[in-house]
């Protein structure tokens, strides 16, 4: 689907697009090559490529996977494209040891399973990414180049990515900052309201039109102002606002 130039939303469970347990899985295209932001949890890797045929692109043409960071809902069906497709894997330094080899309690999939987010039984299938890449660096995808913005908080090492596409600049925020200036708070390993506190101020003043999060509604304008919320509640003394609903996804 479509959603701003250069920029489809292929996978999401939310709208029924793939797997009830993916996080909203874009498509960035940059001409000569394709590249997806974060893979969902595993079981809709079939749905998420089909959406990528129904919507004229060429899968032949997809060539990298960033991941925004390593939790289920964004990297369980990692290992699974990367081994279908032959995808470039590139991983935020951090997070590249829970991708890897990460047990269920350092990923907090344990305390999820126990709050029936993710059902009994389900195996997060590590995968070995090909590249690691830190804040500030950026990851061409053919004419496009997407900066890699790290900001610990939601997990160890959440990446964000900023891209100028036809329509101005994007930003997908993963799970950092939400749709209206929500955090993605969490009780699980490696999620910190000192984290949030000390690095959310890396997503002031960057003049994002566009805002793709993890999950929920995006925003084709005046992104930054969610951003801005965001900055703006962790300077107060209460705990912000925290995304949760009847099924939330770590």
């Amino acid at each position: 689907m479509r959603i701003a130039e250069g920029v489809y939303l292929v996978g999401s469970g939310a709208i029924g697009l793939s797997d009830s347990l993916d996080c909203h899985v874009y498509l960035v295209d940059g001409g000569s090559e394709l590249a997806l932001i974060d893979a969902g949890a595993g079981f809709g890797v079939d749905d998420v490529l089909a959406n990528i045929v129904q919507d004229g692109l060429d899968v032949r043409r997809l060539t990298k996977l960033l991941l925004t960071h390593s939790h289920s809902d964004h990297a369980g069906a990692c290992r699974e494209m990367k081994d279908r497709l032959g995808l470039q894997v590139i991983c935020p330094q951090g997070e590249e040891q829970l991708l890897e080899s990460g047990t269920e309690r350092d990923l907090g999939l344990d305390r999820a399973v126990r709050s029936g987010i993710y059902p009994e039984g389900y195996v997060f299938h590590h995968a070995k990414p090909d590249r690691v890449i830190g804040d500030g660096e950026s990851v061409a995808v053919g004419a496009l180049s997407l900066q890699a913005v790290v900001v610990p908080s939601h997990s160890p090492a959440s990446t964000c990515y900023a891209v100028e596409v036809a329509g101005g600049k994007a930003m997908f925020s993963s799970d950092v900052v939400f749709y209206g200036g929500t955090i993605g708070l969490g009780n699980w390993p490696g999620s910190s309201l000192a984290a949030y506190r000390e690095n959310i101020g890396k997503l002031g003043g960057l003049g994002v039109d566009m805002l793709f999060p993890g999950h929920y509604m995006w925003s084709l304008r005046n992104g930054q102002s969610h951003l801005d919320a965001a900055i703006e509640a962790l300077s107060e003394a209460w705990v912000p606002p925290s995304w949760q609903h009847h099924h939330p996804h770590v």
